[in-house]
């Protein structure tokens, strides 16, 4: 009996068989990530108990008391962008993530640029978490006089990272869930107890952190973007698009839920942070308010674990960006410098057991070890991190209203649904006010030069995919070929389903 396939079911088996006959040594393992898996690398990239621990401290420097209110607008903002991911990866899934999109709905050199950002976004991120987990695990080391140097146990974490990406994904992502997991868990522990001793002067259920205040909607705004960075890679599990199980069900809901949980998660711990708290410039002179507020609550024990949960948060974290961005290196060097003999392509090396991009986490890890040594002359951790994620921050805006523009074209091409034309076009309106008020006015020193590094290295992408022999090998890709078939009525359907 001859099976009907559904067209979004068509259009990702063209995609599928278009990348499936690589030798086995150039190829990653096929349909064995479920969706706990798929979810773990989303969530891993976005951290949130590492970032919670210290959030809204840095929030309640941005907005005052409104940062459960910043966070909740974060996330709409946030929600437009993922609406985009999730009509794509409704529709097909690669390990390309952006460059597949968003070629195919905008040519392959819009597709190498976009997953050209996207791919130093996720270096960026992992070089900048190794010193986040410097920073925690020097806390942490401290409070039992142990003292070691900052770039020592960054490095530490780096080779762990090594260690876990070179191992088959499902090992990696199992990891990361555990990890974050875990840690969700004893911040959980502290937020129940904060509660239920009522927090400042019994004002723990207290609604004043969804409220203005009077703040200016300016500088609410500047609470956003900081929000907004926070919440940053939700779509991580488009990368997985070779190798999870049901690809068109399983990526999309792991980019919904991703966003939806880890928000959920900033959400009410920072409302419990400004609640437990005298006043927001108490909060925000707290360097980490979650371990601070475990140590008062519970005891001295429970503030060390919950220092531990922010080190194995932030290493889930580090090991999540890597593994993404080997995929994507995969991905553009199966193109780019596949030619007429895959089988000596460098960028495409998996190994023989694992199926782990090798060739790949080779780049990828020179290039985050090495932004992480770009600064390892900073006397803290913490600059090293600052300025290491500002610079992705400021290309992954630019990544998301790339990727939101192509999904417009996508939609219009396949059948000019109103929904979602209306709803993808504010999110291009949102993420431009994102990008306005990221950039203008220019930030400080010396951010003004991390702006600058980035929209150089947008350039150099662009150049790269502007060289001919580079040209030429996109423009015949199978991969994007095979998108240019797609069916009418699959994103109507796909953005329907």
């Amino acid at each position: 009996m001859t099976q009907t396939l559904e067209p979004t079911d068509t259009l990702a088996q063209q995609v599928e068989a278009s990348v499936a006959d690589a030798p086995p040594d150039h190829s990653l393992g096929h349909q064995q990530l479920r969706f706990v898996r798929t979810i773990a690398l989303s969530v891993g990239i976005q951290g949130p108990v590492a970032g919670v621990i210290v959030g809204p401290a840095v929030l309640a420097g941005i907005v005052g008391g409104a940062g459960a209110l910043a966070y909740l607008l974060g996330l709409v903002a946030m929600a437009f962008v993922a609406y985009a991911f999730v009509i794509f990866s409704r529709s097909f899934n690669t390990a390309g993530s952006v460059y597949a999109f968003n070629g195919a709905a905008l040519g392959p050199t819009y597709g190498f640029v976009s997953a050209w950002i996207l791919l130093l976004v996720y270096v960026a991120f992992a070089g900048g978490v190794y010193a986040s987990t410097a920073d925690l695990s020097q806390t942490l080391l401290a409070s039992f006089g142990i003292h070691v140097g900052w770039v020592l146990l960054a490095l530490a974490g780096f080779g762990l990272t090594m260690v876990f990406a070179y191992r088959s994904i499902r090992l990696s992502t199992i990891v990361i869930f555990v990890c974050e997991g875990v840690a969700v868990l004893l911040l959980g522990i502290v937020g129940v107890v904060v509660l239920v001793k009522g927090g400042y002067h019994h004002h723990a259920l207290s609604t004043s952190p969804f409220k203005l205040h009077g703040l200016a909607l300016g500088v609410l705004g500047l609470g956003v973007v900081n929000a907004f960075s926070a919440f940053s890679g939700f779509e991580g599990a488009a990368t997985l698009g070779e190798e999870s199980k049901r690809t068109t069900r399983t990526i999309p809901a792991a980019i919904a839920w991703s966003l939806v949980g880890s928000a959920a998660i900033y959400i009410f711990f920072t409302w419990i942070a400004n609640n437990a708290y005298p006043s927001a410039g108490a909060l925000a002179a707290a360097p980490a308010p979650f371990v601070h507020l475990a140590t008062v609550n519970v005891g001295s024990a429970m503030g060390t674990a919950v220092n531990i949960a922010g080190v194995i948060s932030a290493f889930g974290a580090q090991l999540a960006c890597i593994n993404a961005a080997n995929r994507l290196v995969f991905a553009l060097g199966r193109d780019v410098a596949g030619g007429t003999r895959p089988s000596r392509n460098f960028f495409t090396r998996t190994h023989p057991r694992f199926a782990s991009p090798i060739g790949a986490l080779v780049i990828t890890g020179t290039a985050s070890v090495a932004a992480l040594l770009a600064f390892g002359f900073e006397a803290t951790p913490i600059r090293a991190l600052t300025i290491i994620l500002e610079f992705g921050a400021y290309l992954i805006i630019v990544a998301y209203l790339l990727t939101v523009v192509a999904a417009i074209a996508w939609v219009w091409r396949n059948g000019r649904r109103p929904v979602p034309m209306v709803v993808l076009g504010v999110g291009v309106v949102v993420l431009g006010y994102v990008l306005y008020d990221t950039f203008y006015p220019i930030p400080p020193a010396p951010y003004d030069w991390v702006a600058l590094a980035a929209g150089a290295s947008v350039l150099l992408g662009t150049a790269v995919a502007l060289v001919p022999g580079v040209r030429t090998h996109l423009a015949a890709s199978p991969l994007l070929r095979a998108t240019r078939r797609a069916p009418i009525g699959t994103v109507a359907l796909a953005a329907e389903g």
